[in-house]
């Protein structure tokens, strides 16, 4: 009896190693399940929590990134008149609206700066009665020297011609011109070169040298002519560089008021100071007179602002806005155009999300956001991308790129907070679609587990897009179809008992390949 229960345990024993042995050669890989293009199992109990029905819908791709929100615009706010500011009343952080007080301002000090304005406006007023308003008919040449450039000619209106070309005739204000040039031979200032241009070959010297650039000098002639290419050579006639003709002090004579009637010079004329160059029309008002009327009236719109300032001397918010870098202090003198404090813009925020290099190539201008707060998680914000670097940022081996996000603002968005931006790069409508758990891959090709009453049968199936979610199938399965929702356990058990089933049928071992 002892002996046939001894038999009975070494029979189990080598039966239970055979068995894990098996199962150890078969997920190690060693043996594997015979592969079917479409396999077909029969009488296996599934688990109904884990069916799913393909179904049309809409499938969406997406991309994450994350960030903290900042200001789109922000102003510094100057003083407009030198004021004492005799109380500050917001800080750094504090939300204002526009037309709220920031400051107040000292009365005493705007009466003081009103009574400087008038007596300002009164030397004006005695300047411009005793000055001559009526200009020349004629421009002279300030400065002796020979005409390189004319940019004017009849008829044309003289305050145009000079915004445009920096003047109206260029004179070389001491008859030399210049040529600067790269050269790698070592000239010393002082030394002569030629200086070879057209037809021409002059004399030069090296005025003056920095690094590797020269520049080189000779007497202006008439019939030199600016802007042309120059080459400059050594005794030996090699070549040490190539350069533009220039004039070496180039005078521009200008004018702001008049037509021109005619030019009296041509290009290449010597002439000395108060050689008449051009005569002109329209010249009632000389350039001094009606700078002093210019300058009379910004004073007169300075005092009529310090006057209504008086009655009411306070700084107020110009727009909605945060303070931040606030300067004023109490009892401070503030002068004219100095900095008081910046205003933050709290009407669009930038979320400036790190997105994946596998992600950016689907990401564009003009893309619709959503935005997630961590501060309020269950609530969601719209918004749009502006811009995307072409500069990546490599942190731990991963590249990302900057994606910079616009969004309204929102009152209880605070700068700084950090957010999550979710971008649908790609997205299609009246899809077939099962979850993405209950697609698997073998030897390169994709499977769903299709469910029949009791018949479970594997399906070869072509898949288009996927999330974390949900797969797209283009082709293989119907609406309406079951399909197991396989997760890794799933997978195993599901293997595990179609391998069982086809070994019953075919009287082999659970284990046989």
């Amino acid at each position: 009896m002892k002996q046939k229960r001894s038999k009975t345990g070494i029979i189990i024993v080598i039966l239970l190693a055979l068995l894990a042995a098996a199962a150890w050669l078969y997920m190690s890989g060693r043996i594997s399940i015979p592969q079917l293009e479409n396999r077909k199992e029969s009488a296996v109990t599934v688990d109904e929590s884990k069916l799913k029905t393909a179904y049309t819908g809409t499938i969406r791709v997406t991309t994450e990134g994350n960030g903290t929100i900042e200001p789109e615009n922000k102003k510094t706010e100057a003083a407009d008149y030198t004021v004492e500011i005799s109380h500050v009343e917001v800080e750094n952080g504090d939300v204002v609206k526009e037309g709220d007080l920031i400051a107040e301002i000292d009365p005493d000090s705007v009466e003081d700066r009103i009574s400087e304005i008038e007596a300002e406006i009164e030397d004006l007023n005695k300047s411009i009665k005793d000055m001559s308003k009526g200009g020349s008919q004629t421009i002279a040449s300030p400065v002796p020297g020979r005409v390189k450039r004319i940019f004017v000619k009849e008829d044309d209106v003289l305050g145009e011609v000079s915004e445009k070309n920096g003047g109206l005739i260029e004179i070389s204000a001491d008859k030399k011109l210049k040529v600067e040039f790269v050269s790698s031979n070592k000239l010393k200032p002082g030394s002569t070169v030629t200086v070879s241009f057209g037809s021409f070959e002059e004399e030069g010297t090296v005025l003056e040298r920095n690094g590797d650039t020269y520049v080189v000098t000779i007497t202006d002639k008439s019939d030199y002519q600016v802007d042309t290419a120059a080459e400059i050579l050594d005794s030996d006639e090699n070549k040490l560089g190539e350069g533009i003709l220039l004039s070496n002090a180039p005078y521009l004579v200008d004018s702001r008021y008049g037509v021109c009637d005619s030019v009296n010079v041509n290009v290449g004329d010597s002439v000395d100071s108060g050689t008449t160059l051009i005569t002109r029309t329209d010249y009632s008002y000389n350039a001094d007179y009606t700078d002093a009327v210019r300058d009379r009236e910004e004073k007169k719109e300075k005092l009529m602002t310090l006057r209504a300032l008086k009655k009411d001397p306070a700084f107020y918010a110009p727009s909605d806005g945060i303070v931040s870098e606030m300067m004023l202090k109490n009892r401070q003198t503030v002068q004219e155009d100095e900095a008081m404090y910046t205003l933050i813009s709290t009407d669009k925020y930038w979320l400036k999300a790190e997105i994946d290099e596998l992600d950016i190539p689907g990401v564009r201008e003009g893309q619709d956001v959503t935005i997630v707060f961590d501060a309020f998680e269950d609530e969601e914000y719209n918004g749009k991308v502006v811009k995307v670097s072409a500069l990546g940022m490599n942190t731990g081996g991963v590249t990302t790129y900057t994606v910079t996000i616009e969004m309204d603002g929102v009152e209880k968005v605070k700068i700084g907070m950090s957010a999550t931006a979710t971008i649908e790069l790609e997205k299609k409508s009246d899809v077939l679609l099962v979850p993405v758990d209950a697609v698997k891959s073998e030897n390169g090709e994709k499977y769903v587990t299709v469910v029949s009453g009791t018949d479970v049968s594997e399906v070869r199936v072509e898949v288009g897009l996927v999330n974390s979610s949900e797969a797209e199938i283009l082709s293989g399965l119907t609406e309406g179809q079951q399909v197991i929702e396989e997760t890794k356990e799933t997978e195993d058990w599901m293997l595990q008992m179609m391998r069982q089933n086809r070994a019953a049928r075919e009287g082999q071992s659970p284990f046989a390949a």
